[in-house]
């Protein structure tokens, strides 16, 4: 499989698939949860109906509803499409695969609602609990509970599982999409950037040199900003043209004021926030919280420079919740304290 070690949860963003998975199930009236190829949860159940909550809440009931997720799961991965089916407490449940590139992620496990009797007998009952009738009508709690199951037709049953089928798998594609593009990016730019920097690197013996010219080629070729360490090698910076990390990297340019969270940023990428912090470590060059306090850092230089704001302010303006620690980053960026650095460059006027 070309992304067998991607899973569903990295891909994804939870949240905005929650909100999305959250909404369908409100409209529809159908409860959902979306699962990994493996089983796990990744989202946490939407809509789910009092009557099966009871079910679950039973061992020896709960038991035969795990048995009717995975079989349904299997199928419907085995299938490649919506799998509906009876559960074995008689009501209608189903699953939706999703797939890209013929490489099954997980699914979506829908249902909890009633169909006409006639249209049951088209639907296979993967577990059987032939007890289970009798024990409905026998307990109150229970009958109440059940009658208060959606009813539908099976036409609007299949109808929304297309729909969810589509959906899902749309959202998966497009998120791959992007992992994929930006490999591919990577790939294109570090080797047509150390083409660049050996070319540079023959022509002369001037390190200084070398990282200039380097610098305008790259810049010109590829719309992006490097520099040449020591052994001539080219690191691709932030500016670098990245698809996913870009929506973040803008807004931190102009939010560096305010609190940054990288759960925030991962939505805002459409990404989850592990791979978000794997992604951005790798391209980068350093992990988030560092590159914020070095954005913010590089403006507090201007400000030192430009007025003669207390520091104090300027920390807080800069969103720094404590002076002292703004104080200590400062120092550990730039060798020197803040004050320090407004005295000497005031003298070197």
């Amino acid at each position: 499989m070309q992304n067998g070690l991607l899973h569903l949860d990295n891909i994804i963003n939870v949240d905005n698939f929650q909100k999305i998975q959250d909404n369908i199930a409100e409209v529809t009236e159908i409860a959902m949860v979306t699962v990994d190829y493996k089983g796990k949860r990744v989202t946490t159940h939407s809509k789910c109906s009092e009557f099966c909550k009871f079910i679950r809440s039973r061992l020896d009931l709960s038991e035969l509803c795990e048995k009717c997720d995975s079989r349904g799961g299997l199928e419907a991965a085995r299938l490649q499409e919506p799998y509906l089916y009876i559960c074995h407490v008689g009501i209608l449940d189903f699953a939706i695969p999703i797939i890209v590139d013929g490489q099954y992620f997980g699914a979506v496990m829908a249902g909890q609602v009633i169909v006409k009797d006639k249209q049951k007998e088209d639907l296979e009952q993967i577990v059987n609990n032939k007890c289970f009738k009798m024990e409905l009508e026998k307990e109150t709690e229970l009958k109440i509970l059940y009658d208060k199951l959606p009813i539908m037709t099976l036409d609007r049953v299949k109808s929304v599982a297309n729909m969810i089928l589509h959906i899902s798998n749309y959202i998966v594609e497009e998120a791959l999409l992007k992992i994929n593009s930006n490999k591919l990016n990577d790939k294109i730019l570090t080797v047509d950037s150390f083409k660049v920097a050996n070319l540079e690197l023959k022509d002369t013996n001037k390190v200084e040199t070398v990282e200039e010219n380097t610098k305008e080629n790259v810049k010109r070729k590829n719309n992006v900003n490097s520099n040449i360490s020591k052994n001539g090698n080219v690191v691709i910076r932030e500016n670098k043209c990245n698809a996913i990390l870009k929506p973040a990297l803008d807004y931190i340019q102009v939010g560096y004021s305010y609190a940054i969270s990288i759960d925030e940023m991962a939505s805002m990428c459409n990404v989850s926030p592990s791979y978000f912090s794997k992604l951005f470590k790798k391209n980068i060059g350093d992990n988030f919280s560092n590159y914020i306090n070095k954005v913010r850092i590089k403006k507090a230089k201007e400000l030192l420079e430009a007025s003669d704001i207390p520091i104090i302010n300027l920390a807080l303006d800069l969103g720094f919740e404590d002076c002292g620690y703004f104080i200590k980053v400062f120092k550990r960026i730039e060798g020197v304290t803040p004050a320090v650095y407004r005295n000497e460059y005031n003298i070197g006027k």
